[in-house]
C-alpha cells in the first residue's frame, strides 16, 4: 500500500512537471507573467484619466510583470479616450430592457523619448452582454460591477500583448 502511494505521488509530480514544461514551451503564461520586463524594464503610463479603473488595473499588471513605472522612462504608453458605454440590445415582451451590452474602449500609443513612435494610436474594445431583470436590481448591479472589473482586466491583458509585440531594443 505504501509503495503504491509512493508510486502515485511520483507519477503525479512527473505529470505536473511535464505539463509545466510543455505549457511554457507553447507560449502559455500564467496571468501577470511576462518576459516584457527584459525588453521594457521601465515605462511611463500617461493617461487623460489616470484615475480610471482600467489604468489602475493596467498599472497593477505592469508591476506584476516587474516593470518599473516612472515618468522619466524612455518609453511612454499613452492611454486616451477611455469610454464606457451601456446600451440596450434586447427587450422583453413588455418592451422593457432584457439585455444590456457594456462596452469599454480606449486608444493606446507608444513613443520613445527620442520621438520614435513604436505603436501608432490604436483603438481597442471589450464588450460584454448581460441580462437584466428589473425585479432583482441589486444583484444585477453587482453583476455589472463584476463584468466591469473583468473587462478592465481583459483590456490590461490586451495592452500588455500589444507591448509584447513592440520592436523594443533587445
Amino acid at each position: 500500500m505504501t509503495r503504491a502511494l509512493h508510486t502515485r505521488n511520483i507519477i503525479s509530480i512527473l505529470s505536473i512537471t511535464l505539463f509545466l514544461l510543455v505549457s511554457s514551451g507553447c507560449g502559455f503564461h500564467l496571468r501577470g507573467s511576462s518576459e516584457l520586463s527584459n525588453d521594457l524594464p521601465e515605462l511611463f503610463v500617461q493617461s487623460d484619466n489616470p484615475n480610471a479603473a482600467v489604468i489602475s488595473e493596467l498599472n497593477r499588471w505592469l508591476r506584476s510583470a516587474n516593470i518599473s513605472l516612472s515618468e522619466s522612462a524612455q518609453t511612454t504608453l499613452a492611454v486616451s479616450d477611455i469610454k464606457r458605454e451601456k446600451r440596450t440590445i434586447a427587450y422583453d415582451n413588455r418592451g422593457k430592457t432584457a439585455l444590456y451590452e457594456l462596452t469599454l474602449s480606449l486608444s493606446i500609443s507608444v513613443t520613445q523619448k527620442d520621438g520614435k513612435t513604436l505603436l501608432e494610436p490604436t483603438t481597442i474594445q471589450a464588450r460584454q452582454p448581460y441580462s437584466y431583470n428589473e425585479t432583482d436590481t441589486s444583484a444585477k448591479d453587482e453583476e455589472q460591477a463584476l463584468l466591469e472589473r473583468e473587462m478592465n482586466a481583459a483590456m490590461a491583458s490586451r495592452i500588455i500583448r500589444h507591448l509584447e509585440k513592440l520592436p523594443l531594443k533587445r
